[in-house]
């Protein structure tokens, strides 16, 4: 994995993201499609959070020899799949609910633009520290097996596009 072109790669993502945000009133970005889905805006809450919370959260483990560090372990066949086709399944994905975690809605345009700020830094962290890190060391992802911190940084960009086809269904049941 050329880690300086995922880590550009990620980047020209998420600043995707943010410059897609002029398109939205604050009020299309707080608006569902149903009770039980999401709005645009919870959809960016939800990146950050699996950013922050989950993919960069598990390179931080990897770094420091955490307890869920396991040495080797390998992906399921769903994991192999997500990694040999660089995709997540353009399907809904219910994680388990000890790792689910509904977003709120955001407060503003500006938190959600400071957000993927936040998300573009750890990108930078994280891809200076990979060259150091046992490419061994593994923590295991809920549906996708054991994976190398290299593999928890791919995983960002993988989850930021395969939420696209999320917003662009929210946008066209709304009509933006």
């Amino acid at each position: 994995m050329n880690i300086k072109k995922v880590e550009q790669q990620t980047i020209d993502v998420i600043s995707q993201w943010q410059s897609d945000l002029n398109n939205f009133s604050m009020e299309q970005l707080l608006q569902k499609p149903a009770e039980n889905s999401w709005s645009i805006g919870q959809v960016y809450i939800h990146l950050w959070m699996a950013a922050k919370g989950f993919f960069f959260k598990n390179i931080q483990r990897i770094a420091t020899n955490d307890e869920k560090v396991k040495n080797g372990g390998s992906k399921t066949f769903s994991g192999y799949a997500v990694y040999i086709f660089g995709t997540m399944p353009s399907i809904k994905i219910e994680m388990p609910t000890s790792v689910s975690v509904q977003p709120n809605q955001p407060e503003s345009k500006e938190q959600l633009i400071a957000r993927m700020e936040e998300v573009k830094t750890m990108v930078h962290q994280a891809a200076a520290i990979l060259p150091s890190l046992n490419s061994n060391a593994k923590v295991k992802h809920p549906f996708l097996g054991y994976l190398s911190a290299a593999e928890w940084f791919r995983l960002c960009i993988m989850h930021f596009n395969h939420h696209i086809q999320q917003k662009q269904r929210i946008k066209n049941h709304f009509g933006f």
